[in-house]
């Protein structure tokens, strides 16, 4: 671009601007230069600095054609203060300045969508209303290098209310344009960009499916990258209704926000394909969104209120049609469950689920359009009932996104469980109304749902809270561009989990009106948490600003014990409820749940209490039977570590696999493992019972959570030896049961847990005969993904046919999957060259779609190579800053995860890799990514506090 100020030696100039100013100060009487032109006089300081930009980048300026100097910056004060340019990302300064200044906003944006090139060439035309004329008007858009670092994007032709501008500055992903070309009133700005696309690493993607040689690009603008493709106001409280006109290739198909309203194919003006789409109703700019290629779209047979159909790329219209009528059934149910709870209409005028191959989430709720990972809906597996079900949580969450999130959206990031968790919470709620499992009596319907809601939200949720990394559910945000750092367990599992106890706490029916009250307010808007409680508050006639204020900003969680005694005549003559802060910061919490008191009769009896102090003495339950055991969260209304005492704990553990009720059994689990986590409970002795159990256990999701946890502590808390003796009593039991479990969900089950646990020579030799067709089980069909699964699984053991069976099935599975499932196999391989290879490809090579790299995360640090991959630790670490810069949302803590995780095998090299975190972590870090990397080595923190303390009783 013309005029860069970064190829004219931006030194030179700068230091010749001072001594132009320290001139002009000294004829003038001795003024200090700062006072003459302070923004100008502060840039030029920063230059001078090595590392001025936290980026690692000395930030670079651009001026727009036309331009000579950027005095005229300094000329014109910006929004925030005269003495500051805008910093790179949105500072919530800027946010708040702009918002104030700028209202009804629209664009209209045409974008030329050529799958041959990596640049897209655009044209936007941006109008609003302008309160002020005081200050310039700052747009966001920037662009990567070649190495993912932030640079000014590349605009021309720039005009304000049709005349043309030569004055604007482009700086630190900002372009800057002086108050003196707009008016009080209606405005608009046009200008034409130019802007990347890439499989990786950008948030408009391409993706190139080598099963037929289609093309398809899409778009991922959350949380800010919408600046990244086109100029525009890149916050969430600056709605927008937007105008598309996308440029294709003639046989292409496109899908946006709204309905087409026009597609013209090659003609003699324009070559390939012109899709023009209606305007929006009011959207942020991360929630506009676009696809394009030969896709395939399917809609419901009959009619239905608001139009639906499911994209897929035409490479997979076969494979998704078995599952259309079950998607459009739900999402059919789902809409109707919505729209009668929260009393408002469908807000947009269709909705499309568009499947995406490579996509980083499960789903993004774009208004309208919502995008999903393909994976999560088109099974590559023989699926169980719990996948069924995990893929109609994740339908229904980003189905009520379209209301808490689109149609209601937060202010700021720093809300973002504003939807996220009430997405969660209200996918489970549909499923409890809408979901009825002929297999389960009605009085167990409900139940069922919510048990999955603890399993798939509390452990994880409790797992973080416990952690010095944790944080609290509100995370303030003083830019957007580290919002991506707010995404995580404390927003997706617990805010839910919270949801959940407030609507306990002041009642259902006051909590479904308080959410209508804040949908009916603040739609097509923004808002704030506060705002969410004022609404419960009107709802319920009660005072809640103590609760959610100890709720939603203190981090951490209650760990309530209990002091229960009985008297000789087996009766309660004390009974008190205490609480302590787990992180040991001081912090009270306002508790309400209910407590089981399980007979020994088999009458149990429940009572609901409350407190927010210290301690409750509950002097009502004195006199009463002696318990078998106490329960202190029955039917998990509350949140929080609530452990057995130790009376209780022996109980439990005598009668576990006995109790009938499969969501009292599957909490007493979850207080069994807390007391394992918090080394009150020998590894080996919790191995020994959860085997004990596993032998007559019939719950296909409580068999699923248990092998997963007794993997957990084979892994990473058992010694050696222990495992040695141990592993070939779990590796029969998994054989066992997957040929001989009465149901076949959970044959499926057990045949995943032998396919990751298979490490012996026996366990092997079944593994390849399961492979080669010659051992099967009735119902369990082994599809192409569970044989590259097998195939890592060899390799990772170094089984000595691994090798061949690799390259068989390279030839066996040419597919595009085949490639992405080759690269993870591979991974898994125990040898030096191989991990130095994929890691200089994880950091190195752009090519390799992110989808890729996360997959093969764990096979590259499998748990039995802790000795191969040490070496690898300390340069992932090192790489932090540029993984969270250039990687999307919940990729760093995937990285952490994995490599962090990857050395807990043994105690040698367990507590060697916390000696080189805990050295890392006394560096110079940002807070965020400390307390990541605090969050995800507390676990290996307590592998070596339990392998201690149970020594070779482990």
């Amino acid at each position: 671009m013309k005029g860069t100020m970064t190829h004219r030696s931006p030194g030179r100039y700068l230091l010749f601007c001072l001594l132009l100013l320290q001139f002009l100060g000294t004829a003038l009487g001795g003024t200090e230069p700062e006072a003459l032109a302070p923004g100008l006089y502060r840039f030029a300081q920063n230059r001078e600095k090595p590392g001025a930009n936290a980026s690692g980048s000395v930030p670079s300026s651009s001026i727009l054609p036309g331009s000579v100097l950027p005095v005229s910056i300094v000329q014109t004060r910006t929004p925030m203060n005269t003495d500051k340019y805008p910093e790179e990302g949105v500072s919530s300064e800027l946010a708040i300045e702009r918002k104030a200044r700028i209202a009804d906003l629209r664009y209209r944006i045409s974008f030329d969508l050529n799958p041959d090139s990596d640049r897209i060439h655009g044209s936007a035309e941006i109008a609003f209303k302008l309160a002020s004329t005081s200050d310039p008007v700052i747009l966001d858009f920037r662009d990567l290098d070649a190495n993912g670092v932030v640079i000014n994007g590349r605009v021309s032709a720039v005009t304000i209310n049709r005349v043309k501008v030569t004055d604007a500055v482009h700086l630190h992903g900002h372009i800057l344009l002086p108050a003196a070309h707009f008016k009080t009133g209606e405005n608009a700005i046009g200008l034409d960009f130019e802007s990347g696309s890439a499989a990786a690493g950008r948030p408009v993607i391409q993706y190139s499916d080598k099963d037929d040689g289609s093309r398809y690009i899409y778009t991922l603008f959350v949380p800010m990258d919408a600046s990244l493709a086109f100029p525009c106001f890149d916050q969430p409280d600056l709605k927008a209704r937007f105008t598309l006109t996308l440029k294709t290739p003639e046989d292409w198909t496109a899908f946006s926000n709204e309905k087409l309203i026009e597609a013209e194919s090659g003609n003699k003006v324009t070559t390939g394909a012109v899709h023009r789409f209606g305007q929006t109703h009011p959207i942020s700019t991360y929630q506009f969104a676009f696809a394009a290629g030969p896709f395939r779209a399917f809609s419901p047979a009959g009619k239905s209120g608001v139009p639906l159909r499911l994209i897929v790329r035409k490479s997979q219209a076969a494979k998704v049609e078995e599952h259309l009528r079950e998607v459009f059934k739900l999402t059919s149910q789902g809409m109707r469950h919505f729209i009668d709870y929260f009393d408002h209409r469908f807000p947009f005028s269709k909705y499309d689920q568009v499947l995406l191959p490579g996509f980083a989430y499960g789903g993004m709720e774009h208004a309208g359009a919502t995008f999903l990972r393909e994976d999560a809906i088109i099974f590559r597996t023989t699926p169980t009932k719990s996948d069924r079900m995990g893929r109609a949580s994740l339908i229904l969450h980003e189905l009520a996104h379209q209301w808490f999130g689109d149609l209601v959206t937060m202010r700021w990031f720093d809300d973002l469980w504003l939807k996220e968790g009430f997405a969660n919470y209200m996918a489970f709620h549909a499923m409890a109304s809408i979901n009825r499992d002929p297999d389960l009596p009605l009085d167990r319907q409900e139940s069922d749902i919510w048990r999955r809601f603890y399993q798939r939200h509390k452990p994880l949720a409790y797992a973080i809270d416990s952690t010095r990394g944790t944080t609290p559910i509100y995370q303030q945000v003083s830019n957007l561009k580290d919002a991506k750092s707010a995404y995580g367990a404390i927003v997706y599992q617990k805010a839910p989990s919270l949801l959940r106890a407030l609507s306990f706490h002041i009642g259902e029916e006051a909590f479904r009106s308080g959410v209508r009250i804040f949908l009916k307010g603040h739609a097509y808007g923004n808002a704030e948490w506060n705002d969410l409680i004022r609404a419960f508050e009107e709802a319920s006639s009660m005072k809640l600003g103590a609760w959610a204020s100890a709720w939603v900003k203190q981090r951490g969680m209650p760990q309530i014990d209990i002091d229960c005694h009985c008297n000789e005549k087996k009766r309660i003559d004390r009974f008190e409820l205490r609480q302590h802060d787990v992180l040991n910061e001081g912090s009270l919490w306002p508790i309400k749940t209910r407590i089981l008191l399980f007979g020994e009769d088999g009458k149990n009896e429940r009572i609901t209490v409350e407190f927010g102090g210290p301690s409750l003495k509950v002097d009502g339950l004195i006199g009463k039977p002696c318990p078998a055991f106490l329960f202190l969260n029955d039917g998990d209304f509350g949140y929080g570590r609530f452990m057995l005492d130790a009376r209780s704990h022996k109980a439990v553990i005598k009668r576990i696999d006995t109790i009938e009720d499969p969501f009292l059994r599957t909490m007493l689990w979850g207080a069994l493992w807390d007391a394992v986590r918090e080394a009150g409970m020998a590894p080996a002795e919790y191995s020994a019972l959860a085997l004990r159990a596993l032998s007559v256990e019939t719950d296909e999701e409580l068999t699923g959570s248990l092998l997963d946890r007794l993997m957990r502590v084979y892994t990473r808390y058992l010694s050696p030896e222990r495992r040695r003796s141990m592993g070939p009593e779990i590796e029969a039991l998994c054989f066992d049961k997957m040929q001989k479990a009465t149901d076949a969900g959970l044959r499926i089950t057990w045949f995943r847990a032998f396919r990751s646990l298979a490490g012996s020579p026996e366990a092997r030799s079944q593994l390849k005969k399961i492979l080669a067709g010659e051992i099967t089980a009735e119902g369990v069909e082994i599809k192409q993904l569970d044989r590259w699964r097998i195939v890592s699984t060899l390799l990772a053991y170094g089984d000595a046919e691994a090798e061949a069976l690799l390259a068989a099935e390279r030839k066996r599975d040419t597919s595009d999957d085949g490639r992405k499932q080759a690269y993870i196999a591979e991974a898994s391989r125990a040898d030096a060259p191989t991990k130095r290879r994929y890691f200089e490809g994880f950091t190195r090579d752009r090519s390799i779609p992110e989808d890729w790299v996360e997959g093969s995360l764990v096979n590259f640090n499998h748990w039995n190579q802790s000795v191969l991959t040490a070496e690898w630790l300390v340069p992932a670490l090192a790489l932090l800053p540029q993984i969270k810069r250039e990687r999307k949302i919940f990729f760093v803590l995937a990285w952490l995860n994995a490599f962090i995780g990857g050395q807990q095998s043994d105690t040698a090299p367990a507590k060697a890799a916390l000696e080189e975190v805990q050295t890392f972590l006394s560096n110079t870090i940002d807070r965020d990514l400390e307390l990541k990397i605090l969050e995800v080595a507390d676990e290996l923190q307590r592998t070596v506090r339990i392998r201690d303390k149970f020594g070779s009783a482990n």
